[in-house]
């Protein structure tokens, strides 16, 4: 659980531009109505029917729902070969604007301080939307990711670059995933779902 941590430690800012670039992005055309599609991505309370990673997601008590300075916290799960980790973070809401875009930060284990940004952003075309999904790494983000950066800075570079993929290959499967619900009733023959990386 973050916030149990003990103060946040100054990151260390010889990995800032290494970090401040780093971005993720996937897109996939949808056939349906961007109502639909806005309705499924900001029900924040079904990402773990979608993506191989984000296991859970709920909204904060006291804090606004469905609107920009809400917060919902989210539980990832990764299995590897050397075992299982599950976290839980603090996410904020930085953008929301209905079938247009929706957009949060996610915060670090120590003080909720933003460590990284996702985004879902929706764009209308003539006879399907454009559903897209960003992430990007705060330059100074105390992710785990910079943590095990720091611990090996010769590795810094293939370290960014291995999660860069396992990122970008776990938003494929989530909007695969959301189109072949989206396009249930449709008759639209769907795609075979890309695997996620081990």
């Amino acid at each position: 659980m973050w916030g149990h941590y003990g103060p946040r430690p100054e990151p260390d800012h010889r990995l800032d531009e290494l970090f401040g670039a780093m971005h993720a992005c996937a897109q996939i055309e949808v056939r349906c109505a961007p109502a639909e599609v806005w309705n499924l991505i900001s029900d924040v309370t079904r990402i773990g029917e979608f993506s191989p990673e984000c296991v859970d997601a709920w909204w904060v008590p006291d804090r606004p729902a469905r609107a920009v300075g809400g917060r919902f916290e989210g539980r990832n799960r990764r299995i590897d070969a050397d075992g299982s980790y599950e976290w839980v973070r603090p996410c904020d809401v930085v953008v929301w604007e209905p079938e247009r875009e929706f957009s949060w930060t996610v915060g670090d284990r120590y003080d909720g301080t933003p460590s990284s940004r996702w985004s879902f952003s929706i764009r209308t075309g003539s006879s399907a939307v454009t559903l897209r999904q960003d992430f990007w790494h705060e330059a100074d983000g105390l992710s785990g990711l910079r943590h095990m950066a720091e611990a090996s800075p010769v590795d810094a570079s293939r370290i960014v670059s291995d999660r860069t993929a396992v990122l970008e290959n776990g938003m494929k499967v989530t909007l695969h995933r959301m189109k072949a619900l989206l396009e249930l009733d449709t008759g639209v023959a769907q795609s075979p779902q890309p695997r996620p990386n081990a």
